[in-house]
């Protein structure tokens, strides 16, 4: 990861907190690099513009009365991701990221939060930039280390997640 040029937290909602499983941040590190050398780079998406850039997750559980206005082509009945435009001011770019899950599972392995990382950032790239496809995605995902991502602990410490805990504003 470009540590001058992106910053990424993982918001998860305190009234989840106990239930949503512990991921080590280096999944996280590891699909955003991916993203990079495989689609940032070569595309030249991001990487020389002036821009410094922060994204925020928040994961959180759908609200059964909620409407999920945006259309996007992640999305699925059990989850909904929501990729706002970024918000930009003095050079800095910013992005509040939304999962939202019908099931939270202490069980969900560290391979399909990758992938839903994964879809959230690819969601962000695609609002953003117009040289992209959802294919272009589906095509790099298939080339993802899932050996790597299972080898991180798991469950991993508070401290190796480096969630920041997120009041529910719902």
């Amino acid at each position: 990861m470009n540590d001058n040029k992106f910053f990424i937290k993982i918001n998860i909602v305190e009234t989840i907190i106990e239930d949503f499983p512990k991921y080590s941040y280096h999944i996280t590190e590891y699909i955003w690099s991916f993203l990079e050398e495989r689609i940032l780079k070569p595309k030249k998406i991001w990487l020389e513009d002036k821009y410094v850039y922060y994204f925020g997750i928040i994961i959180n559980k759908i609200h059964p009365q909620a409407k999920y206005f945006q259309e996007n082509v992640f999305n699925s009945e059990n989850v909904k991701f929501l990729t706002p435009k970024f918000s930009t001011s003095k050079g800095q770019r910013q992005a509040t990221l939304f999962i939202k899950l019908r099931e939270i599972d202490k069980n969900m392995p560290p391979s399909t939060f990758a992938l839903l990382i994964y879809h959230i950032f690819a969601s962000l790239i695609l609002v953003n930039n117009k040289k992209l496809s959802k294919e272009d995605f589906d095509r790099e995902k298939e080339n993802l280390d899932f050996d790597l991502i299972n080898s991180f602990p798991f469950p991993a410490t508070l401290e190796e997640a480096q969630y920041q805990i997120f009041p529910d504003l719902s």
